[in-house]
């Protein structure tokens, strides 16, 4: 056996001289950072492209805050404006003309919201003329197209013949009495009684203070029947000390 045969490199096998120049080239690893994808750092002291992104992002959004919070506002200026325009007032009673159930300077709300002012109501009302410059608090008595009639001498009335059940009202020393100020075209006598009798007209109502003897109302000339356009309003609650009312 030839040993010499049995060492000979096999054939095509590669030998170290066989490595050209190219394939170490091409095995080379490339270590310098390419460009393409890299970001430069920004220059000391200069904000980011991504930082001004951000500060605009929450400036939006402060800005958006800011307008929602002043569109609710708003709203509620409104909402607030109209409640007290067109469905409650804050009123004050000024004098004694409805006691014992109200008392002179004492807070109250009315609500004209869907209101019809029918018999028994204490109504806030205004009135166009010298004599009064502050809204009026009286008691409707009748309503349009009803009669009213006083008995002034036993202290009873009645609306179209039927006795008005008059709980509240305050008659000083036990009687009526007739003032200078009321309307005389409806006083009469009969029967050695004194009467008020009145029929109330189309769109008015006819009203009195509970305080009976120290009220001005439609009994008087100076306050007379009250249109429906006048009123303010139906008394609803006292504020001080807290009371519904309410029959």
């Amino acid at each position: 056996m030839d040993n010499n045969r049995d060492m000979r490199p096999d054939e095509g096998a590669e030998t170290p001289e066989d490595v050209t120049l190219s394939d170490i080239g091409d095995c080379q690893t490339d270590t310098e950072p390419s460009s393409q994808g890299d970001v430069e750092p920004s220059a000391e002291g200069e904000p980011s492209a991504g930082s001004e992104t951000s500060d605009k992002n929450k400036l939006l959004k402060v800005a958006s805050a800011l307008y929602d919070y002043a569109e609710i506002l708003a709203l509620s200026i409104i909402a607030v404006i109209f409640i007290f325009s067109f469905c409650i007032r804050l009123c004050r009673v000024d004098g004694s003309s409805m006691k014992n159930t109200l008392q002179n300077d004492e807070p109250i709300i009315a609500t004209n919201l869907f209101y019809s002012p029918k018999q028994g109501d204490i109504i806030v009302f205004h009135l166009s003329n010298d004599y009064f410059t502050k809204p009026l608090v009286k008691r409707v008595i009748a309503t349009e197209g009803q009669t009213v009639e006083i008995n002034m001498t036993d202290n009873v009335i009645t609306v179209d013949g039927e006795v008005y059940t008059d709980e509240h009202a305050y008659i000083s020393d036990g009687k009526y009495i007739v003032r200078l100020e009321f309307n005389k075209e409806y006083i009469f006598q009969e029967n050695g009684k004194t009467y008020f009798r009145a029929t109330v007209p189309d769109g008015k109502v006819f009203v009195l203070g509970d305080n009976r003897n120290g009220s001005s109302d439609s009994r008087s000339e100076k306050v007379g029947f009250i249109d429906a356009d006048c009123i303010l309003g139906r008394a609803v609650l006292r504020l001080s000390p807290f009371t519904v009312l309410t029959d």
